[in-house]
């Protein structure tokens, strides 16, 4: 093998051991954020965990890559940047946008914080979230929404059909358990009630509390108008 050949060989490996480090470099270089635009603090109803499951189903998407950074925060972070071409780069260096989410479970619910960096993107999504989480008992669509149950009476919603629904005796969750009623007992909803739960008063005249979740009012009358005042409060 003539010298030629073998220096000729060295260089292709030396290139090829230089790409190399140069990527391993790129892909565990940490980023240079851009400065941060504006953040909101505010209360809601869903768990963390749901919190951090929409950030990543809403805001996690190309280009930008949903992370966790602790037990009760998450961000999504740009990986990816469109050139002046339009071409997509492997790395982005400097000014990298993001938008940050911490989520704390208080006495009154869960304390979200949202911050949103400088750039194109990270405040539309996450003012996203924001809306997302803070019109949640004012959206009819959602399982949060407020809801109120009219006094008259009322059923436990199909889904306890042959199981019996133990009472609370405070409108608390760490409450003692009580009487038990079923989907077809007699159960009149009475004013009394707080926050997410209902005051019933049984057949027999036992009073308790109900999650307002679990029960949907029943109309004595069969008649369409009965059926469509019902559907108000579903």
């Amino acid at each position: 093998m003539s010298v030629v050949s073998q220096m000729e060989r060295w260089a292709v490996r030396a290139k090829d051991l230089q790409r190399r480090m140069l990527a391993a470099r790129d892909a565990h270089r940490l980023p240079l954020l851009a400065k941060e635009a504006q953040h909101w603090t505010f209360l809601a109803s869903a768990p963390p965990r749901e919190v951090f499951a929409a950030m990543e189903q809403m805001l996690g998407t190309f280009p930008f890559r949903f992370e966790l950074t602790g037990e009760s925060s998450a961000r999504i972070v740009e990986f990816r940047r469109k050139g002046l071409v339009g071409q997509w780069s492997r790395h982005v260096a400097i000014h990298t946008r993001w938008v940050t989410c911490e989520a704390r479970t208080e006495s009154s619910g869960t304390v979200v914080t949202v911050a949103a960096s400088k750039g194109r993107g990270p405040v539309p999504r996450a003012l996203q979230l924001v809306q997302l989480l803070t019109r949640c008992s004012d959206d009819a669509r959602t399982v949060y929404r407020r809801r109120a149950i009219p006094d008259g009476p009322v059923s436990l919603v199909a889904s306890w059909a042959g199981m019996p629904y133990e009472l609370f005796t405070e409108p608390r969750w760490d409450a003692p358990r009580g009487a038990r009623l079923r989907t077809a007992s007699g159960v009149e909803a009475i004013a009394g009630g707080s926050g997410p739960f209902t005051k019933v008063r049984l057949s027999d005249g036992t009073e308790g509390f109900v999650e307002t979740d679990q029960i949907v009012a029943a109309p004595e009358a069969s008649t369409r108008q009965a059926q469509l005042e019902a559907a108000r409060f579903v």
